[in-house]
């Protein structure tokens, strides 16, 4: 296992430049921003849930033999 401490390590760090920001525009997401996109994938998965559901009960996709 190479350890971070080695010289060929540091060089591909460096190599690899600073790290980016994750939002373009330097702008950072308030608390409400965050809890509002959480709860729109809660809903979006529990949506995705109830179609899968709904699909399985109807017999989902059927083979063309069948």
């Amino acid at each position: 296992m190479t350890h971070i401490i080695e010289a060929r390590v540091i060089g591909n760090h460096a190599a690899m430049g600073r790290s980016t920001p994750a939002a373009a525009g330097g702008r950072y997401l308030t608390v409400h921003e965050v809890l509002r996109a959480g709860m729109r994938r809660a809903a979006e998965r529990k949506d995705m849930a109830a179609a899968q559901s709904k699909w399985d009960c109807e017999g989902g996709a059927i083979e063309v033999g069948e």
